[in-house]
């Protein structure tokens, strides 16, 4: 064997042997670095969720801005672990089996706790707050527009979007954030529903009468009158005082819209009744009586002339808004010549009217329509 062939034959063993160590070791390296970087990615993520759990079992919600540093560091280690996997020299199968154990992790504890947790809490601070703190506004100030907006926008939420409340993990905390936000609006919904629905009301009630639309103003009128009785208590609630404030205008204005001619007149008379027992106390006390007629109570006795001539017929006159006594002018002669006809012959006083009824046949104006009745007046 020659002499350069020996040393041909150790140099290539030599140089197989260098290979092989260097690449068992570089392996091994390789090997160790993925399981740390693994091993990290799993203790990190594990506790993802306790950055808002733990705080929650002392009753204590953790604001989502002090997460964020978490959910970046989570998310950081994460991928780093998920790099150092794909570039390393493992098999395709051990490969996929520890980027499965890590994204599994991921999923569990970070895009299904913590980052819907930051998504919640966020919901909560930024959607509901912000409108239960603009009704508390509207309600203190008894503006009921502003409320039914507010009211509307609140509903909007709860109906379809508090889903959110409900996605993360950690049965403590959730139950916290509900109790914080979720149930304070639902309270406060509740609260506002027969409110906001009467107020809605009254505004379709006053539309119907500027439309003329008496009988649908009516109907209408007759739910809210339903639901008058299902309203928080007025004397602890002062906006829902408010409110039945609004309710009793509504009902004047439709009320006067729907009277009829007679109805209107049957209010004159009940004024009529007012301003004579504040003029005529001395002599008289006065009240209405059956329908279209006025009872007069003689407390002193007093000349016929006298007591018509001063106040009385004046405000007869005023109050019922006459415009005829038996087809002439009311204060015409022959007005006052017809009710001197209606006194009996002899009676000079109303001491003497007394059990005596005066009929007069009478024009008023009701609104600028003319309504003619037999007016009577009994003496007692």
């Amino acid at each position: 064997m020659s002499k350069r062939f020996i040393k041909q034959t150790t140099a290539a063993v030599l140089l197989t042997t260098s290979v092989l160590s260097f690449s068992t070791a570089a392996l091994g390296a390789t090997n160790s670095s993925v399981d740390q970087a693994v091993n990290k990615a799993k203790a990190e993520l594990d506790k993802a969720t306790t950055h808002y759990v733990y705080p929650s079992l002392e009753e204590r919600l953790v604001p989502s801005n002090a997460l964020y540093p978490a959910l970046n560091s989570a998310k950081k280690t994460h991928q780093a672990a998920r790099q150092a996997v794909v570039s390393s020299k493992l098999s395709t199968s051990e490969k996929e089996a520890k980027l499965k154990e890590i994204d599994a992790l991921y999923s569990e504890k970070v895009s299904g706790g913590l980052v819907p947790y930051i998504d919640a809490y966020n919901y909560a601070t930024k959607y509901l707050v912000p409108i239960m703190k603009e009704i508390e506004a509207a309600q203190a100030r008894n503006d009921f527009a502003a409320v039914e907006k507010a009211y509307h926008k609140l509903s909007f939420q709860l109906k379809g979007r508090t889903a959110i409340l409900y996605r993360f993990s950690g049965k403590a905390a959730r139950d916290l954030l509900l109790e914080q936000y979720k149930k304070p609006a639902d309270a406060k919904r509740d609260e506002l529903m027969v409110p906001v629905t009467i107020y809605m009301s009254l505004i379709e009630i006053k539309d119907y009468l500027e439309t003329g639309k008496k009988e649908e103003a009516k109907k209408e009128f007759k739910e809210v009158e339903a639901l008058l009785n299902r309203l928080p208590n007025a004397t602890t609630n002062s906006f829902v005082a408010a409110l039945l404030v609004e309710v009793t205008k509504v009902k004047t204005a439709l009320d006067e819209a729907t009277a009829t001619p007679q109805q209107k007149f049957d209010e004159k008379i009940a004024t009529l009744v007012t301003a004579l027992n504040a003029t005529q106390f001395d002599n008289i006390t006065a009240s209405s009586g059956a329908s279209n007629s006025l009872i007069v109570v003689v407390k002193k006795d007093v000349g016929i002339a006298d007591f018509l001539s001063k106040g009385f017929y004046q405000t007869f006159v005023k109050e019922l808004g006459l415009t005829k006594v038996n087809g002439f002018a009311p204060t015409s002669n022959e007005a006052v010549a017809f009710i001197t006809s209606k006194v009996p012959v002899g009676v000079d006083s109303l001491e003497d009217v007394k059990g005596q009824t005066l009929t007069l046949p009478i024009t008023v104006n009701v609104d600028g329509s003319e309504l003619t009745v037999d007016f009577s007046i009994l003496f007692q």
